[in-house]
């Protein structure tokens, strides 16, 4: 039995919730963690177990050990977790947005990062510093540090994303069909084609995002929809948007799991073309009024309009932080 490489050093468990600690493998193991012990035993190639709803604290260590492993796990805290998750806009890099160097120029122990960089691949856990920081999520490092200190407590930021990805690839094969969609090439948004090795049906889902499941989240920050921005698809992305929601809160085992969904930001050179990207804005709005436990951010108004990346991140992760703080803590 092995414990999954998502828990390293550095990392962060969810407070007051079950914390899931899974990893792969039959056979019997032993997992001692902040006073919590307990045996586990796996007839099969995965296993999960829950510990306890624990408040906020550390830094702890996790000890696990089987017949093929032992592992101590140093510098866990108990906070909060939160997956940012989409395409390029959530992807883009501190270094590359406009934000002051100097915001980032000093050590910010309470702000842990990791990215899914592959196939069962991670980043490691880091801590935030000068050298560490340039390549994070920008919005991810800033609504991140902010919600750390407003709130006095760890934060763990887990970045899945891929630029120009389509929703489709972020769920399992045939999810959409099951559903009743059925677009045609012609229908989607006319780059898709370009980015296929990424794009097809599911890919994303099981190269990246499902070797999360079921790491204990917080809720998730979603931003999407640049790809999917055609007259036919961004009629029913509120459709696709809602069943992607529904999966993943079966897959993070957390059926009131909350969402932060951001609006795309008004891009002239997109807009100019057809109606598909105001669709798509309209449906992100509506979900948060369809779906539970889910919540628009709008950036139209305070985004450059000149460029499908705008470079301004700061004002944007403000509020995406307001409704962390407000929704999933």
């Amino acid at each position: 039995m092995r414990l999954d490489p998502i828990f390293a050093d550095n990392a962060v468990f969810a407070a007051n919730r079950e914390i899931s600690i899974f990893g792969s493998g039959a056979g019997k193991a032993m997992l001692k963690f902040n006073g919590y012990e307990k045996e586990i035993r796996s007839d099969g190639d995965r296993w999960c177990i829950k510990l306890p709803k624990m408040p906020y604290g550390g830094p702890y260590a996790l000890e696990f050990s089987s017949e093929e492993e032992t592992k101590v796990v140093e510098g866990i805290y108990i906070g909060e977790v939160i997956l940012f998750a989409g395409q390029s806009n959530i992807n883009f890099s501190l270094k590359a947005s406009n934000t002051p160097r100097e915001y980032y120029a000093d050590d910010f122990p309470a702000l842990h990062y990791i990215k899914v960089t592959g196939d069962t691949s991670f980043d490691r856990w880091v801590t935030a510093t000068e050298e560490t920081a340039e390549p994070f999520s920008a919005l991810g490092y800033i609504a991140g540090k902010e919600c750390a200190k407003r709130a006095g407590v760890a934060i763990g930021i887990i970045c899945c994303t891929l630029g120009a990805s389509v929703i489709e690839s972020w769920m399992p094969e045939g999810a959409l069909d099951a559903i009743g969609i059925h677009l045609r090439d012609k229908e989607k948004f006319h780059d898709h084609k370009t980015y296929g090795q990424w794009n097809s049906d599911g890919f994303l889902y099981n190269q990246r995002l499902s070797h999360v499941f079921p790491y204990t989240l917080s809720g998730v920050v979603w931003y999407q929809g640049e790809s999917d921005a055609s007259p036919a698809e961004g009629a029913l992305y509120c459709r696709e948007l809602s069943e992607l929601i529904r999966i993943w809160r079966r897959d993070f085992q957390d059926p009131a799991l909350p969402f932060v969904v951001v609006q795309l930001a008004d891009t002239a050179e997109r807009i100019a073309l057809d109606e598909g990207w105001r669709l798509v804005q309209e449906a992100q709005m509506e979900i948060s009024r369809c779906v539970p436990e889910v919540y628009t951010v709008i950036s139209r108004d305070i985004s450059e309009t000149d460029d499908i990346h705008p470079p301004s991140k700061y004002a944007l992760a403000l509020r995406i932080t307001d409704a962390i703080i407000k929704h999933f803590f």
